[in-house]
């Protein structure tokens, strides 16, 4: 777990904002004024978000996000996209309806509802008052802020209000971004909103579909990472998957590889906790003696020419492959 020790260290954080040193020399303490005392207290205040941001820091390169700026001062647009990004999802490209603490949250609580393959609207919440202010919440996010109390997402300040309408501030950015990542692993690691059960953290999955048109097949299939940190995969060469499609008899009518060329250089792609990649290749039913197959029952197995990037890890190949029927001339 990337963030073990985040407590801690914003309880560090927080008694260093406290905390006056003193100075020994020798075996002597030299006591320092009052006003001296209240300087140097002043130069050893840390933000309360600095744990969170160092975390951050060590697995993702968010300096540019927060380096020079007033952690209580209200983010962008821009800065919170770029956040989810770096963090959460490479691809993301959505937007929260507004910069109010609700509205962010809405769409953080939703991104965690997507990467652990769940239904939002299909979600229970426990029907109880979690904020003193919680008739000042819109309704249209009134599940989310629920559900988001729940998941350790996002949480009131030291009076119990939830602030609906206030600015997300910086410091406020690297707490919930941090708690959605723990979020997304804590579910992942539960099992809770996996696609199909029997699928286990730290695997791979493989999944597929395929739609008979007229004159092809199209096949669409994902790798899964149900892993609870970010993986690279090394690919051997610009092939990076394989389609054999066999008929009734098992015979082997078409290899997606024949007559291809691949450029041989290494490829490598990140995969982060519950994303995918997704690839999609289409068959013209023609066979390997290039006669076109208008009926019959058909088997594709599908197969991601995938290694781990760390060689001491090792992927089952059953994680790696999906087989796929379908029936032309129906």
């Amino acid at each position: 777990m990337k963030k073990t020790i985040k407590n801690t260290i914003v309880a560090g954080v927080l008694c260093a904002a406290l905390t006056v040193p003193s100075f020994v020399h020798g075996a002597k303490a030299e006591y320092i004024s009052a006003e001296d005392a209240k300087t140097i207290a002043a130069s050893q205040r840390v933000h309360w978000a600095e744990g969170y941001i160092a975390q951050l820091s060590e697995n993702y390169e968010v300096g540019s996000i927060f380096e020079g700026k007033d952690l209580n001062a209200a983010i962008t647009l821009q800065d919170f996209k770029k956040m989810v990004q770096l963090v959460i999802d490479k691809g993301y490209d959505g937007a929260p309806d507004s910069l109010d603490r609700e509205a962010v949250v809405h769409e953080l609580v939703r991104i965690w509802a997507d990467k652990t393959g769940q239904d939002l609207d299909d979600i229970a919440i426990i029907m109880m008052t979690f904020y003193t202010d919680t008739e000042k919440i819109d309704p249209k996010y009134n599940h989310s802020v629920s559900l988001a109390y729940m998941k350790n997402i996002a949480r009131g300040d030291t009076k119990g209000a939830f602030n609906p309408k206030d600015k997300v501030k910086y410091g406020e950015l690297a707490a919930l971004i941090s708690n959605t990542v723990d979020a997304i692993e804590n579910e992942l690691m539960s099992g809770v909103g996996m696609p199909d059960k029997g699928i286990v953290a730290g695997s791979f999955e493989t999944k597929g579909s395929c739609t008979v048109e007229d004159d092809k097949v199209v096949f669409d299939f994902e790798l899964i990472s149900h892993h609870t940190e970010t993986k690279t995969l090394q690919f051997g060469s610009g092939q990076q998957y394989e389609i054999v499609i066999t008929d009734e008899k098992g015979e082997e009518v078409y290899r997606y590889s024949d007559d291809k060329f691949f450029t041989m250089a290494l490829i490598y792609k990140e995969i982060n906790p519950g994303e995918s990649l997704k690839w999609q290749e289409e068959w013209d039913m023609t066979n390997k003696e290039g006669e076109k197959l208008t009926s019959g029952k058909f088997k594709a197995e599908i197969s991601i020419m995938a290694a781990p990037e760390q060689d001491e890890e090792k992927i089952e190949e059953s994680q790696l492959s999906t087989v796929l029927e379908f029936t032309l001339g129906i």
